[in-house]
């Protein structure tokens, strides 16, 4: 993928392949923006106007692209078919507030349009051994149930659902069922989360055309020490969440996951430490 910052921007858009960016870049002036392309089928330019200017160009499918410090407030984003330039989709407004993270998502919506949805990213801090899973519905898909192993995580999740999930790190066996008693649509495939690590989970299909991808990110570095506080729970399903809120039209759904196996998720996910 190529990047171009266009006027005043001081802001680095990295490429998708061993991308390693501050998960703390964030002040009283700017945000944190990850652009992710989970729309399958086309390779676009993405055009950002506001109070910074980014074009992203060339970005294929299962790109992500991580823009650190840009200045807080109202944006354009405009998705253009990057072969001949013509509109797929906006300007869609997006406002930035300063001192959050956020994923701006291109994917298809539940009837197959593609939709752009901004998500804040969970930046808190992640209990001593724990790490995050966010998973968010961004496939033309259902509504489905993510299981680890005889535990669900999430249930019924539709699109324009974001999950969060805190859970002891290590290794467990992850599957998606379509919602309710409906086929696995994913594994189980075992899957391994480090602590201190929060991991952004964005599906990637269409339809019920078997299996999906994934296009993930993972951003290292919020674990606190052994008498640091919050206190996480030691136990695999709590204080997950099911949410609605600023994400509106996105959602929970590990079904890219797992489908494509490591190597999807090795090629598309990008490293953020301290």
């Amino acid at each position: 993928m190529r990047n171009r910052i266009l006027a005043g921007l001081g802001v680095a858009a990295l490429a998708t392949v061993g991308i390693a960016a501050p998960a703390t870049a964030l002040s009283s002036t700017t945000a944190d923006l990850w652009v992710v392309h989970a729309f399958p089928g086309a390779t676009v330019d993405i055009v950002i106007t506001g109070a910074a200017d980014v074009t992203l160009e060339d970005v294929a499918p299962e790109d992500v692209a991580p823009l650190v410090d840009v200045p807080a407030g109202d944006y354009q984003v405009e998705i253009l078919l990057a072969s001949d330039s013509s509109s797929l989709l906006g300007p869609v407004p997006v406002t930035l507030a300063a001192n959050t993270s956020y994923s701006a998502v291109a994917h298809p919506n539940a009837a197959g349009a593609l939709t752009l949805t901004p998500f804040v990213n969970d930046l808190s801090s992640i209990a001593a051994g724990e790490s995050r899973v966010v998973v968010r519905h961004t496939a033309e898909a259902p509504a489905v149930d993510v299981l680890a192993g005889t535990s669900e995580l999430f249930t019924g999740v539709t699109s324009g659902q974001e999950g969060i999930v805190d859970v002891p790190a290590g290794t467990y066996p992850i599957a998606v069922e379509v919602s309710p008693d409906g086929p696995t649509a994913i594994g189980p495939v075992d899957l391994t989360f480090d602590a201190g690590t929060a991991y952004f989970v964005h599906a990637f299909g269409a339809g019920l055309d078997l299996p999906y991808g994934v296009v993930m990110f993972e951003i290292a570095g919020l674990g606190v020490g052994p008498d640091g506080v919050p206190a996480g729970s030691a136990g695999l399903a709590a204080e997950n969440t099911v949410n609605g809120g600023l994400a509106a039209g996105l959602g929970a759904l590990l079904l890219g996951l797992i489908a494509a196996g490591t190597v999807v998720v090795r090629r598309a996910s990008a490293s953020a430490t301290r």
